[in-house]
C-alpha cells in the first residue's frame, strides 16, 4: 500500500484501483464481490476494452483502516484473473472551482500522433484539464470524446482555437458543451452535389449530352473557386441546349447516396430538428432523391424545357453561393431557430457563404478554398460521423 495518511475533517480518503489484462468473461462480477464486505463508496469507474485487453479503473472512498486488508483481497483476486493490479490510497480534499466540463470530440478514420498533440497542447494552453478519453464508436469509422474540465470564460477561445488546429491538420473536431444535446432545436441544411450524393449532377447530364469533358472542366473550376460560380452554371447549362428531358430521371441509376446520408436525416428528425438541402444543381433531378433521403425542404435550380428537350436556359433565380446562405437565414428565421444552432455541410466554393453563415460550418471531403471558413473539416467518406461531432452518441443512434 502506498500514501496512507490519517483522514482529517476536512478530507476523504480515496483509493484509486487499477486491473489489467486479458478481458474474459465475470470479471467486474469477481472485484464486485470483492469489495462487497466493506464499507466503502464507488466514485468513480471505467473500463476500456482495446482488442481483448482490458483496463478496468475504480475510484472508491472508503475507512483507511480497511486499506491494507482490502488491498490484500484484491491482490488475490487479481492473480485468480490473471490481472495486473494496483491500488493507490491518499486523502483528497475537494476544492470549489468554477470549471465546467465540455467535450473535444474527434471523428475520422484514424487520427495521427501529431494532431492529437497539438489538439492536447491547447487544452493545456488554456489551463484545462483532461479528465477522461473514451471510444464513441469504432464502426464505420472512430470517434473519440475527450471530457475536458476547464474555467467556463475560457471555453469560446478553446473551442476557437481546436477549430484552427483541425482545420491545419485536416481532422474533424469540435469542442461541446457538456450538455450540449438539450440545447434547443437545429437546422441542418447541406449541400446536394458530392455531399449528399457521390455525383456532380450537370457532370452526368453533359455526358449524355456529349459535353462531358467541356463541362467537367468547368464545373471543377467553379468549385475551386476560380470562376465565378453564376456565370460558370450559365456557360454550362448552355452546353446541355437540345438534350432530350427524359435525361433528367435517365441519370438517376447513375447516383449514388453518400454513405450514411439516410441515416444521418433521420436521427436529426426523429430529435425534432429540421433538416433542409440547397443545390447550385437541379431541382428536376433532385426532387426524387429528396424524397428518398427524407427531405421535406429544399430548393435548387430549375432548367428550362420547351418541346420535351433543353433550352440551355434556367428559369427563375440562380441558386449561388449567397443564395444558399439566403436560404440557411430564411429557413432559420421561419421555423425561429437561432443562427448559432444552425449546421451547413457543404463541399465546394458556392457554399463558402453558407458555412460562413452558419452556427457550424463542415467542410465535407471539400475543396481548399472551403477550409478557410469551415469550423470543421471532415475528410470521411461517411456522414454518420456528422452525428458524433454534434455530441450524439452511439447508444442512442443505436437505439433509433
Amino acid at each position: 500500500m502506498s500514501g496512507q495518511t490519517q483522514k482529517s475533517d476536512n478530507s476523504k480518503f480515496i483509493g484509486l484501483l487499477l486491473f489489467s489484462g486479458t478481458d474474459r468473461a465475470g470479471t467486474a462480477s469477481e472485484i464486485f464481490a470483492a469489495l462487497s464486505p466493506f464499507s466503502i463508496k464507488i466514485l468513480d469507474l471505467e473500463e476500456i476494452l482495446i482488442s481483448d485487453r482490458t483496463i478496468f479503473t475504480i475510484q472508491i472512498e472508503l475507512d483507511p483502516a480497511h486499506a491494507d486488508v482490502l488491498e490484500s483481497d484484491l491482490q488475490l483476486i487479481a492473480t485468480k484473473l490473471d490481472l495486473d493490479f494496483a491500488a493507490h490510497f491518499s486523502n483528497f480534499t475537494h476544492f470549489q472551482s468554477n470549471a465546467t466540463s465540455a467535450k473535444m470530440i474527434l471523428v475520422g478514420d484514424s487520427f495521427t500522433p501529431k494532431a492529437l498533440s497539438a489538439l492536447t497542447s491547447v487544452i493545456t494552453k488554456n489551463g484545462a484539464n483532461i479528465t477522461r478519453i473514451s471510444k464513441i464508436t469504432t464502426d464505420p469509422l472512430l470517434a473519440i470524446e475527450f471530457v475536458i474540465k476547464i474555467e467556463a470564460q475560457k471555453l469560446p477561445e478553446l473551442r476557437k482555437e481546436i477549430a484552427a488546429v483541425g482545420r491545419e491538420h485536416k481532422t474533424a473536431v469540435t469542442v461541446l458543451d457538456n450538455n450540449a444535446n438539450s440545447y434547443g432545436r437545429k437546422l441542418l441544411i447541406c449541400d446536394v452535389d458530392s455531399t449528399l450524393i457521390a455525383e456532380e449532377v450537370i457532370d452526368l447530364l453533359a455526358i449524355k449530352a456529349n459535353m462531358g469533358d467541356e463541362v467537367a472542366a468547368i464545373t471543377a473550376a467553379a468549385m475551386r473557386g476560380e470562376l465565378d460560380f453564376k456565370e460558370s452554371l450559365t456557360k454550362r447549362v448552355q452546353l446541355l441546349a437540345g438534350l432530350d428531358a427524359s435525361a433528367l430521371t435517365e441519370i438517376r441509376k447513375d447516383i449514388h447516396l453518400t454513405p450514411g446520408v439516410k441515416n444521418l436525416v433521420r436521427q436529426m428528425l426523429v430529435r425534432g430538428h429540421l433538416v433542409a438541402a440547397v443545390s447550385g444543381g437541379f431541382v428536376d433531378v433532385i426532387e426524387d432523391l429528396m424524397q428518398e433521403i427524407g427531405i421535406t425542404k429544399y430548393r435548387a435550380n430549375k432548367l428550362e424545357i420547351q418541346d420535351g428537350k433543353l433550352t440551355g436556359k434556367l428559369t427563375g433565380k440562380i441558386i449561388d453561393s449567397h443564395a444558399k446562405a439566403e436560404t440557411l437565414i430564411d429557413l432559420a428565421n421561419e421555423a425561429e431557430i437561432a443562427l448559432s444552432n444552425t449546421i451547413a455541410i457543404g463541399d465546394g466554393a458556392n457554399d463558402f457563404e453558407m458555412l460562413k453563415v452558419a452556427g457550424t460550418g463542415i467542410a465535407f471531403n471539400a475543396k481548399p478554398v472551403l477550409h478557410q471558413v469551415a469550423d470543421i473539416v471532415l475528410n470521411v467518406t461517411n456522414l454518420d460521423s456528422v452525428l458524433y461531432l454534434l455530441g450524439i452518441t452511439s447508444l442512442e443512434i443505436n437505439g433509433n
